[in-house]
């Protein structure tokens, strides 16, 4: 089987699919943050955003799991989200410590803006690729994201 030449960096042409995806996702990151830090967001807050605009009023420990990251690092992005002014903490039962995250309204009020710089991101990452090239790519890294989370449990 033969491999087109890519337009691509030299020095990811040969390397390993691990060093491949980790600097593709480094410049997906690059390019989303380049995109949203003027509105006071980062793409570490990214995750959590997408989370809570999908479902607010959850503990830190469901998103926690729902993003992928620990609860150490959860609690420290919540508290960065704190002060950027995106989330609130409010009592599950009042005068009790247990406490669930929601977005302000300013938190809310991003997600019209910043979701089409997101799928700007994805659009210029596969520009070139016919739809059908897209949805083979999309199979494998499925694919893979399956093989190594059943090597993971």
């Amino acid at each position: 089987m033969s491999v087109e030449k890519l337009n691509t960096t030299p020095e990811l042409e040969y390397e390993r699919m691990a060093h491949i995806v980790r600097g593709l996702s480094k410049q997906y990151f690059n390019s989303l943050e380049r995109r949203i830090l003027p509105y006071g967001v980062n793409h570490g807050f990214w995750a959590y955003l997408r989370e809570l605009w999908n479902e607010e009023g959850i503990s830190q420990k469901t998103l926690s799991e729902r993003v992928g990251l620990t609860g150490p690092t959860t609690n420290s992005v919540i508290k960065r989200m704190l002060t950027a002014g995106l989330v609130e903490l409010r009592p599950i039962i009042e005068g009790k410590p247990r406490q669930v995250v929601y977005l302000t309204e300013y938190g809310k009020s991003l997600k019209d803006t910043l979701e089409p710089l997101a799928k700007e991101v994805n659009d210029v990452a596969q520009s070139g690729m016919s739809p059908e090239e897209i949805a083979i790519v999309r199979k494998y890294l499925l694919n893979m994201h399956s093989n190594l989370v059943k090597d993971n449990t």
